[in-house]
């Protein structure tokens, strides 16, 4: 059983928790945003003195990447910030938010290259400092990986939808400086069509990257249901606890940090409020050991053929040709 003690200890971890997230976003936002103006200042020294277009086509990137992250870091602020009476469930969605801007943001950068290369392609010109773009490019791949890593870091602690974005744009930016040193080496070796050929690659790359980050977003904003493994081991634990007769209608969606699962919950039609409430108290707090950040709506029904009537969806998990657990929904 849960007793008192245990639910306050529970309130007490989310809440350090939550403080744990905050910092963690904010720092990589911040570390997002002060590496993307550091890039731009050193591309724009040297594509004005090389003329190089595959650096003007990362340094288009690195402006897109500063507008992105500074979107991103004020979407954080504000999903960080506690819920308030029009929004109860907080406002960790902005982030969902932030994300789609983003890919609208990339994917204009990526249209604009793409162009832009297609056109050097067709009139090829000169290009001049070869290896200080080519210099320029290695310490932005180092930067770049550093950032990265970084920001894998808070993913994974996290889960933090806007780094999780964040990174993946930062992630394709490694890619396109080897492009652009590429690039750089075969016009140094005369194949001049190779600066607009590898500018257009990198912007198809990066409408990639823009479809993929845009996609999540929506999905989130649909409130997309947690990974089918998650559904079963939730499914399993409530099924463990004893007292619990079945579960139907469970539905769940994740907002930041925040995970919300709902569902309804069949016992015995005999048993008192306060075993009922103590039989839900322990489902929580078996939940609570995968997700530390959940909010639960879960509704109490007696175990009698006009509790099924109602049932929309009826969950349960079963075994796969592989012999592996997979949760079935059959919609009544």
């Amino acid at each position: 059983m849960v007793n008192e003690a245990q639910q306050k200890a529970c309130s007490c971890n989310e809440n350090t928790s939550l403080q744990k997230y905050k910092k963690l976003v904010m720092l990589a936002g911040i570390a997002s945003v002060s590496v993307a103006v550091i890039f731009i200042v050193i591309k724009v020294v040297v594509w004005l003195i090389s003329s190089s277009t595959v650096i003007f086509a990362s340094l288009t990137d690195s402006i897109f990447d500063l507008l992105a992250s500074l979107v991103n870091l004020l979407a954080l602020r504000f999903s960080l910030t506690p819920p308030d009476k029009e929004h109860r469930f907080g406002h960790f969605k902005s982030q969902a938010l932030a994300s789609l801007a983003q890919a609208a943001f990339i994917g204009g950068s990526s249209v604009l290259l793409v162009i832009h290369g297609v056109e050097r392609c067709i009139t090829p010109q000169n290009l001049v400092h070869v290896d200080l773009a080519i210099l320029v490019s290695i310490v932005s791949i180092v930067f770049t990986i550093l950032l990265v890593l970084f920001q894998t870091y808070v993913y994974n602690r996290t889960q933090s939808e806007a780094i999780g974005a964040d990174r993946l744009h930062y992630l394709s930016d490694v890619s396109l400086n080897i492009g652009v040193i590429a690039a750089l080496i075969l016009d140094r070796y005369g194949y001049k069509w190779a600066d607009g050929l590898f500018a257009s690659l990198i912007g198809v790359y990066i409408l990639k990257g823009a479809y993929s980050i845009g996609f999540r977003a929506i999905q989130t904003l649909l409130d997309k249901s947690l990974s089918q493994k998650s559904l079963t081991k939730i499914l399993n634990q409530i099924n463990s606890v004893h007292g619990v007769k079945s579960i139907h209608d469970l539905k769940t969606h994740r907002a930041g940090p925040m995970v919300f699962i709902q569902g309804h919950i069949v016992m015995d039609e005999n048993l008192s409020l306060k075993k009922a409430h103590d039989i839900v108290n322990e489902v929580e707090s078996l939940i609570r050991q995968d997700f530390q950040d959940v909010e639960f709506s879960f509704h109490m029904e007696p175990d009698l053929a006009s509790t099924y009537e109602s049932v929309q969806f009826e969950d349960k998990p079963h075994l796969n040709e592989n012999g592996e657990e997979k949760l079935t929904t059959v919609q009544r």
